[in-house]
């Protein structure tokens, strides 16, 4: 059994690349051939290949943040929990509004400024490391109807991200169980699905009903005809606000 605090995170050690096909994609590779990417987080000024959640293509051209980073797993776990990316994801939101942008946060992974995109999160849980990368738009070209952060110093933007992110980490180190707890409750004010009505594209099938927030493991919770269900994975495939 584990005595006194637990392990601190690790410095940051950052390196910055004019262009990469994918952040993440370098990271997974070293990781893949023993290097030490503790810690390490990848930069890009661009990234053709990029790829985001259920490796859907998401090419990201200049202008936009682009950054992943992984931490090996210390923590008995703690980096493993099934809400960590709806966490990161929560914390970024959080951030972004104390800086002036009224972010919300779009289960499971993605970041909506108003009705458009502006971000997104994939984490990977990968030979005992997190693996987590973040986009946002910045003053990139986005695609018709996305949302970017036009006017922010991208500087800025990639030092709020990585704040955010050893912010959320930290807590789910210290608190552990307590951090996921308070997840439904920290959520409600940033859900942008909640009071929607939705379908869901799950293993088991499409699922449509009204989004009611989310358990304190990350699940989606939808109020359908037949009750309550809680959906811990899927693609949400559309949705509408109950009262138009």
């Amino acid at each position: 059994m584990r005595s006194g605090p637990p392990p601190a995170l690790p410095e940051w050690r950052v390196e910055e690349y004019s262009a990469l096909p994918s952040t993440q994609e370098l990271i997974r590779q070293r990781l893949a051939a023993g290097e030490d990417v503790d810690g390490l987080v990848v930069r890009a000024a661009e990234q053709p290949a990029g790829r985001g959640q259920r490796a859907k293509p998401w090419a990201s051209g200049p202008g936009g943040s682009y950054q992943s980073f992984a931490l090996k797993d210390r923590w008995e776990g703690a980096l493993s929990r099934p809400a960590i990316t709806l966490l990161l994801a929560v914390h970024l939101a959080e951030a972004l509004r104390e800086a002036g942008a009224r972010v919300s946060v779009k289960w499971p992974n993605d970041l909506y400024l108003g009705s458009g995109k502006v971000g997104g999160i994939l984490s990977e849980l990968l030979r005992s490391h997190l693996v987590v990368g973040v986009g946002m738009n910045v003053d990139n070209e986005v695609p018709a109807g996305a949302g970017a952060l036009v006017g922010w110093e991208l500087a800025y933007v990639n030092t709020l991200v990585l704040e955010a992110a050893s912010a959320c980490l930290s807590a789910a180190v210290l608190a552990g169980d307590t951090t996921a707890a308070e997840l439904p409750t920290r959520l409600a004010p940033l859900d942008f699905l909640s009071g929607r009505t939705v379908v869901v594209r799950t293993a088991r099938g499409d699922v449509s009903g009204r989004a009611a927030g989310v358990a304190a493991d990350g699940a989606l919770v939808v109020a359908t005809q037949e009750g309550k269900v809680a959906l811990h994975s899927g693609t949400v495939l559309s949705w509408e606000s109950v009262a138009e």
